[in-house]
């Protein structure tokens, strides 16, 4: 099956674009699709969704603009390399799949285990 590449365009993102960070240490054990983490400096345990177990373990793998977790977390074959590279999967609606990925982003970082530094 051939993947299909589709850009992020302006109004697929919002101000959450800039370099995305894990805060501090985190633990985590991952069970089908769910993930349990532990953030160290506040000692506080999450139950996670996939997507947000996803997320962070592309964070934690060297992933920091958007188009890179989106790649790492939906399986994209390309290296991304710039704020436009393409998001890659077999979804009906990539624009939905972006604001998904940043409203995980968002809430991650509400929860104290991500942090955004803008552009």
């Amino acid at each position: 099956m051939a993947q299909v590449h589709h850009v992020l365009k302006p109004g697929d993102v919002g101000p959450e674009v800039g370099r995305w960070f894990l805060r501090g240490h985190l633990d985590w054990r991952e069970w089908d699709d769910e993930f349990v983490v532990r953030h160290d400096e506040t000692a506080a345990t999450y139950l996670l969704t996939a997507l947000a177990g996803e997320t962070l373990k592309a964070l934690r793998d060297g992933a920091s603009y958007p188009d890179e977790i989106a790649s790492r977390v939906f399986k994209d074959s390309v290296s991304p390399s710039s704020a436009t590279a393409a998001l890659v999967g077999t979804f009906a609606d990539p624009a939905e799949e972006a604001r998904r990925l940043l409203v995980i982003l968002a809430e991650l970082e509400q929860l104290g285990l991500a942090r955004l530094e803008l552009a």
